[in-house]
C-alpha cells in the first residue's frame, strides 16, 4: 500500500508541502477546498515540480458540486491516484456528478464517508453507479460506528483510506495507540493484497503527521517513501 499525507502541513503552497512530504511519504493528498482562477493557476505552475517529487491524490472541493466538477475536469488528464469527493443530500445532482465523473476518471472517483450520516443516507440512491469509496477511519470513530459493518458492506469498493484520531471532541488529531493498532489490523486483514491502495494520514500538524507516518510505516503493510 502507498502511504501519504495531506498537502496542508505548513503554511505555503502545494509544492511547499510536497517538498516537506517527499522522503517521508509516497504521495500527497491535495486538499482542494474550492475552485477559482487563482487556484488553477497555482496548480498549473506547480504541477510538474510537485509530481516529480511524489504521487498525487486529490480531495475535490467540498463547497459545491459545481466546483468539484470543475476541479475534476482540470485534473482528469493528469496522473492522479484517486479523486475523493464528499456526498451531498441532493441526490439528483450527486448522481449527475458521479455519472459524469466516472465517465472521466473511472473507478478512481471515490465517495467518502463523513462525520455525519449523509454517506449512509444517499448510498442506496447512488450505489448503482460504479464509483469507488474512500473509507475515512477517523470519521467512523467520530460517529461511534464499528468498522466491521462498513467494511462488510463496502470493502470491494474501497480504493483509498484516510486515517486520523478522535479524542472525544475532534477528529483529525493524533491517533492514540489503540487506534493505530486497530487500524493496522484492518489494513492487514482487509487490504494486505491491495499493493496500490493509498493510505492517507489526515492530520494537519507536521510533527504529528511525521510521527504517524513513521509509526504506520514501521508497523503495517504500507510503504513509505520510495
Amino acid at each position: 500500500m502507498r502511504l501519504g499525507a495531506t498537502s496542508w502541513q505548513v503554511p505555503g503552497t502545494y509544492l511547499d508541502n510536497a517538498r516537506l512530504l517527499s522522503g517521508h511519504a509516497s504521495f500527497s493528498e491535495l486538499l482542494v477546498y474550492t475552485w477559482n482562477d487563482e487556484l488553477r493557476s497555482m496548480l498549473e505552475q506547480e504541477w510538474d515540480d510537485m509530481s516529480r517529487l511524489l504521487e498525487v491524490s486529490v480531495h475535490l472541493p467540498a463547497d459545491s458540486l459545481e466546483h468539484a466538477a470543475a476541479a475534476l475536469r482540470f485534473f482528469s488528464d493528469r496522473e492522479v491516484l484517486r479523486y475523493t469527493v464528499h456526498p451531498v443530500r441532493e441526490v439528483a445532482a450527486l448522481r449527475d456528478f458521479l455519472r459524469s465523473g466516472v465517465d472521466m476518471v473511472g473507478e478512481r472517483l471515490c465517495l467518502e464517508n463523513l462525520e455525519n450520516d449523509v454517506f449512509e443516507e444517499v448510498m442506496p440512491s447512488v450505489a448503482d453507479i460504479p464509483f469507488s469509496v474512500t473509507l475515512d477511519y477517523g470519521h467512523l470513530l467520530f460517529m461511534g460506528a464499528e468498522s466491521e459493518p462498513f467494511l462488510d458492506m463496502y470493502a470491494d469498493r474501497i480504493r483509498e483510506l484516510h486515517f486520523h484520531g478522535y479524542d472525544g471532541v475532534d477528529c483529525h488529531v493524533a491517533p492514540d495507540e489503540p487506534t493505530i493498532t486497530r487500524f493496522g489490523e484492518i489494513l492487514e486483514t482487509w487490504f494486505q493484497d491491495e499493493p496500490l491502495m493509498p493510505v492517507c494520514v489526515e492530520t494537519f500538524d507536521w510533527d504529528v503527521t511525521r510521527s504517524v507516518l513513521d509509526t504506520l510505516a514501521a508497523r503495517s503493510v504500507v510503504t513509505a517513501a520510495d
